[in-house]
């Protein structure tokens, strides 16, 4: 827990989380605030490090990315090896109403980047989108050839995509923010996707996807896997690059209610209010359909680092006397 019981990591972690590389000090505060992650699991993360030399940042990225690789962002066909759904996690497995909707904001460059074969480039892809999207909402039809070609770009999509499990939001929690002009970047600042991020000049499209969650509880129960929707650990917040999500934030077990069911909590990046962060968890791996492209819309704003270090502090000043390890980080 914590990966307090593997005192020359811990040592590692508290050293790193008092350094000057936000992009090193984040993710480790992370791993010593996250109360959540079962013994099992974090053997299973350390047996992945070559710590012949000791702990450095090499060996963390290293152990990160292959435990990733492995146990978390998995093949669909190895999904029952994720280690989200399976038996290790339990404990943080949720039981959903799987008949509610749920949203995700995707990067239109980054689907693009998953299937360059049907669309020339992220523009054209968008400017397709939106006329997909203005169809849903007018239960349209699209042309032939423009239904066709979606239909084959978001086939070659879905056999990119692996099995990592997938972040995800109620919809009722966003749907209030649909009605401005400046939804999307709304959405961003509150689901803390600090990585989304353009300029007026430059804007980034995204997509906000919107689906059942029926059909994520019946692709888990088709996988046999042993859960389908769980409370996000660390281990869940990066890629098998070795990367660790800095906008990721731990959830701890002394801020829920004991009768209420304990989602994560967001980064807020609303510069005026650090109260407007929602709750999110994962789910197992769905294959999108052309019905689930809900709103297409604009990102004209960066976050950086110093301004998600500010956020990060806002929201641990709120958490503060609810975490067991708080004394670990500065």
């Amino acid at each position: 827990m914590a990966f307090q019981n593997e005192p020359p990591f811990a040592d590692y972690l508290r050293q790193t989380a008092r350094g000057p590389v936000f992009g090193e000090t984040a993710p480790a505060s992370n791993f010593l605030l996250d109360e959540r992650v079962e013994q099992p699991r974090e053997s299973a993360f350390l047996g992945h490090a070559d710590t012949t030399a000791g702990w450095d940042a090499a060996v963390w990225s290293d152990a990160f990315g292959n435990h990733f690789a492995e146990h978390v962002g998995v093949t669909t066909s190895t999904a029952p090896n994720c280690h989200t759904f399976g038996r290790i996690n339990a404990r943080n497995h949720l039981a959903l109403e799987s008949n509610r909707d749920v949203v995700r904001l995707e990067s239109v460059p980054g689907l693009f980047e998953l299937n360059k074969t049907v669309f020339g480039s992220a523009d054209e892809l968008a400017v397709a989108l939106r006329s997909l999207v203005e169809a849903n909402q007018k239960r349209a039809s699209l042309s032939a050839n423009d239904a066709s070609s979606l239909a084959t770009w978001l086939r070659g999509v879905n056999s990119k995509r692996d099995a990592r499990p997938m972040f995800a939001t109620a919809f009722g929690e966003v749907e209030p923010l649909l009605t401005q002009p400046d939804w999307a970047v709304r959405i961003r600042n509150v689901l803390g996707l600090s990585h989304l991020g353009g300029t007026t000049g430059a804007p980034l499209p995204v997509v906000l996807m919107r689906y059942s969650l029926s059909r994520v509880e019946l692709a888990a129960q088709t996988a046999r896997v042993g859960g389908w929707a769980s409370v996000p650990t660390v281990l869940e917040a990066g890629n098998h690059r070795g990367e660790r999500y800095a906008a990721f934030f731990p959830f701890p077990d002394a801020a829920r209610h004991p009768k209420e069911i304990a989602f994560g909590a967001t980064v807020s990046l609303d510069p005026a209010d650090g109260l407007a962060f929602k709750a999110e968890f994962l789910h197992f791996r769905l294959s999108y359909e052309l019905t689930d492209f809900w709103r297409v819309g604009e990102i004209t704003d960066l976050v950086d680092d110093a301004q998600l270090a500010k956020f990060r502090r806002r929201h641990l000043e709120l958490l503060d006397n609810d975490f067991r390890y708080r004394r670990d980080v500065p």
